[in-house]
């Protein structure tokens, strides 16, 4: 299993899409199944440290498979994804450090 994934930014609708969630059921075997929320209960968090200088927890949700930390003010992916100017043609890429930390980075 390779230690990065890649998800392609096609258009401003992805750029869009993204801002709202980072979508992970494509490779979440990528992730430990711990990292999962169940029904009532949250999954254990996973950290990661973005190429913006800051990191956050999250776990997974379970309905929607999307990291779950998505604020667009606070730290997570909509603020990530706003913040690194992402664009079409750009890829966001998660590599993974070890089982519950992760890097967030665009390519």
């Amino acid at each position: 299993m390779p230690n990065i994934h890649h998800i392609p930014v096609k258009s401003d609708q992805d750029v869009w899409f993204l801002e709202k969630q980072i979508n992970v059921f494509d490779f979440l075997d990528f992730f430990p199944k711990s990292s999962l929320a169940k029904e009532n209960k949250k999954g254990e968090l996973l950290r990661f440290e973005t190429d913006l200088g800051w990191s956050f927890d999250t776990d997974i949700e379970s309905k929607s498979f999307a990291l779950r930390q998505k604020s667009k003010t606070r730290p997570g992916t909509g603020k990530w994804v706003r913040e690194s100017d992402l664009k079409p043609g750009d890829k966001v890429s998660i590599e993974k450090l070890d089982d519950y930390r992760y890097r967030l980075y665009k390519t």
